[in-house]
């Protein structure tokens, strides 16, 4: 799997994602694929975990579902703006059409039926553009 040009694989390695998804096997496979990128993962299976975490560590990007139980991806997205408005957020979801309001509490929408190269993709993008 290719990795885009413009981002070094240290650069990569200093870089720590928080994936927030209650489906586990969805979360382990995307752990091990960015891990293998080169990136530093951390995971919650929930969106009240997730939050916790962020709060404790220095995290520079999130990649969240969008349907999970108790509090769903648009409300996480909304509260992790709230506490670090410049943590760049990658919404995830099976449901190709999200209401407008849910796109715009994340920078970043992507497909779960999209190869893993897209969401690397999108982070190289992120990374570059300095959000």
């Amino acid at each position: 799997m290719p990795f885009p040009a413009k981002v070094s694989p240290q650069s990569r390695r200093k870089k720590l994602i928080l994936c927030i998804d209650d489906h586990q096997p969805g979360v382990r496979a995307r752990k091990l694929i960015l891990e293998a990128a080169g990136y530093r993962v951390l995971t919650a299976n929930s969106g009240t975990i997730g939050l916790r975490l962020l709060r404790r560590h220095r995290v520079h990007f999130v990649v969240l579902d969008y349907r999970m139980p108790q509090m769903d991806g648009e409300a996480v997205a909304r509260e992790i703006r709230r506490i670090d408005p410049h943590i760049p957020v990658i919404m995830l979801s099976g449901q190709i059409n999200l209401p407008s309001d849910v796109l715009s509490a994340v920078d970043v929408f992507v497909s779960k039926g999209q190869p893993p190269a897209v969401l690397l993709q999108h982070l190289a993008a992120l990374a570059e553009s300095g959000l």
